[in-house]
């Protein structure tokens, strides 16, 4: 046995400039990387199971649709953290400990979870020297080796490090981790090259182990660097057809299916796309998966003349496939809604395909076979209002089952073309239908009047709110305040915003009110009484500061936005107060305390 002192007493070197980092930039999808985190396993006696998870430091949500009772916009599924266990100790090893060997790794972990990275790899060392011939040891090495990369010593982590574990123990699990940390360490300092190489061979020799997992992700994120389309596309299908789902691979593999299946649609090839997805999706849930990852590619391939032709081909065999998923028996409630469910896909994927003369008929379909459905008609006014088509948009509205939800939205559409008179007087016919809901109705009344600038109008509809919603009158005296302060009556608003309970929000209305009315004395009083809520002191500092400029303080203006950056120098606040003291006064400040040059 080597000498250990000669490994793991390695000199404490400065940064080796190692510190290049790769970063991965999104070209159409999201990408898995793993955290920089490693927490040791917690190393209690006895029998307490090991878990240290890794988390997912990039995720770009792709927003392709959601089936939530109907098919509409949905969302891909984002990596979730998975349990990393290459830097785990297995239970069989640590059963063999003794426990003078237990307590030293406890040192060790204590140092590791307080990010203490020098003491603990220290603690490793001190380990490796007392008990060399340990079944801890290579554990103790890697773990040695990871605290190097902490330290920003990836390139002493490799060679002295993960390296020795490979080489002294090469028939430890910690060997099969210390190849995979290799090749994510090359990655992290920039070593693409010999990075891809790495882990590339760890997949090669491991294809089964979850370190293959991590390398095929890594390897993702270099092609992602790259856009290297084809080779994400191969390591997804690795990832989806080739590793066997486990605990542990199951999320990333998802993942990768979901992203394949995402990419094969916009390559038009729809059938491996729902190979894929079927990898991870049953037969009830795959039709809803279908939809909802097909609708980005359909609508960008038919938005373009060169690709129109391929995704009118795409929004072809898609609409054919959901047709033959839908169930033949819908005698139960469940198959009924299944199907429902279809239709509406179905006719969302026209509408993205721009089939404009079949969308009302899809709609039409679901309504009749489902008897006056308020939804199919409410999608289908929405789709003729993105056509500004309002008129038809309000017919179907006025066709609800529920006929004041109905009206209601016929008034809304209203104020969406700022016909303010209509939408105030459909809002009174449904005040004089609807009384089990006035309150709703007397509020969008008075947005109405508002959105018209009828001020006095809106003003008296929430005032008669205040009265008659006993549960939440404080809201409407708010809207009152907020009317008045709209309409420039700023005197008046104050005074409703003082009757607000709402501290500090009423307070900051109310001395924004006294600004502009040139009153600064009265708003730095109120900014003073804010600054006893702990969140707002900084915020209310800083308007302070902004008031007394306002008033053409100077002097006073200048300590204030000192003080901001003295007082609360990690704040946000304090980074605004700075650049305005270097802009306007050309006085430059250190955070935590002011000096003038």
């Amino acid at each position: 046995m080597r000498n250990t002192s000669e490994v793991f007493f390695a000199p404490q070197e400065e940064c080796e400039g190692e510190c290049e980092s790769s970063r991965v930039t999104d070209s159409g999808s999201a990408t898995l990387t793993h955290s920089h985190t490693h927490t040791l396993t917690l190393w209690h006696l006895g029998n307490v199971a090991f878990q240290t998870m890794w988390r997912v430091s990039r995720i770009r949500a792709l927003q392709v649709g959601m089936w939530t009772g109907l098919l509409c916009a949905a969302s891909l599924m984002p990596v979730r953290a998975v349990a990393d266990e290459l830097d785990e100790l297995p239970l069989d090893s640590w059963k063999q400990l003794r426990e003078v060997e237990r307590y030293q790794l406890q040192i060790a972990e204590k140092y590791w979870r307080e990010q203490n990275w020098k003491t603990a790899a220290a603690e490793c060392e001190k380990f490796l020297e007392l008990y060399e011939k340990s079944t801890g040891a290579p554990f103790a090495q890697l773990k040695w080796s990871l605290a190097q990369v902490k330290l920003r010593k990836q390139n002493t982590a490799i060679k002295e490090g993960f390296q020795t574990v490979i080489d002294y123990w090469p028939e430890s699990p910690q060997a099969i981790a210390a190849a995979y940390y290799i090749g994510r360490t090359q990655k992290e300092i920039g070593r693409t090259k010999e990075a891809k190489t790495t882990l590339k061979g760890v997949v090669a020799k491991h294809p089964q182990h979850l370190v293959a997992v991590y390398a095929l992700n890594d390897m993702i994120d270099l092609a992602t660097i790259e856009n290297d389309v084809p080779t994400r596309v191969e390591l997804w299908k690795k990832l989806t057809f080739e590793i066997k789902r486990t605990r542990d691979s199951n999320t990333p593999c998802v993942h990768a299916s979901q992203q394949l299946a995402a990419q094969m649609f916009r390559e038009g090839a729809f059938d491996d796309a729902v190979k894929s997805l079927a990898t991870t999706y049953n037969a009830v849930q795959l039709p809803a998966q279908v939809n909802a990852y097909v609708r980005s590619p359909i609508s960008e391939l038919t938005g373009q003349a060169e690709t129109k032709a391929k995704g009118d081909k795409l929004a072809d065999q898609a609409i054919a496939w959901l047709k033959q998923a839908t169930p033949a028996d819908q005698s139960t409630p469940e198959s009924k809604l299944v199907a429902r469910q279809i239709l509406f896909g179905i006719a969302d994927l026209i509408a993205l395909a721009r089939r404009d003369d079949q969308v009302p008929p899809a709609y039409e379909a679901i309504v009749k076979a489902f008897t006056t459905d308020d939804e199919a008609l409410g999608r289908l006014a929405v789709w003729y209002k993105s056509k500004t088509n309002f008129e038809k948009a309000r017919e179907s509205y006025r066709r609800y089952a529920d006929k004041n939800e109905g009206l209601g939205q016929v008034a809304y559409s209203y104020r969406e073309q700022q016909n303010w008179a209509l939408a105030v007087q459909t809002y009174q016919q449904l005040l004089g239908q609807d009384a089990e809901h006035k309150v709703r109705w007397k509020s969008e009344l008075a947005a109405a009047h508002r959105g018209a600038h009828k001020w006095p109008e809106a003003i008296a509809v929430y005032e008669e709110l205040v009265k008659d919603d006993i549960a939440t009158p404080g809201r409407w005296r708010w809207e009152v305040a907020s009317t008045h302060r709209d309409a420039g009556q700023l005197k008046e608003a104050i005074g409703h915003f003082r009757q607000c309970e709402n501290f500090p929000e009423n307070y900051k209305q109310m001395a924004w009110c006294h600004r502009q009315l040139k009153q600064p004395a009265e708003a730095i009083t109120l900014y003073n009484q804010i600054s006893s809520d702990k969140a707002s002191a900084s915020w209310s500092l800083l308007q302070i500061a902004y008031t007394r400029e306002e008033a053409g303080q100077s002097e006073p203006a200048i300590q204030a936005f000192q003080q901001v950056c003295k007082k609360f120098p990690k704040d946000q606040h304090a980074s605004t107060a700075h650049a305005h003291l270097q802009q306007k006064y050309k006085i430059s400040v250190t955070l935590g305390g002011a000096n003038e040059e």
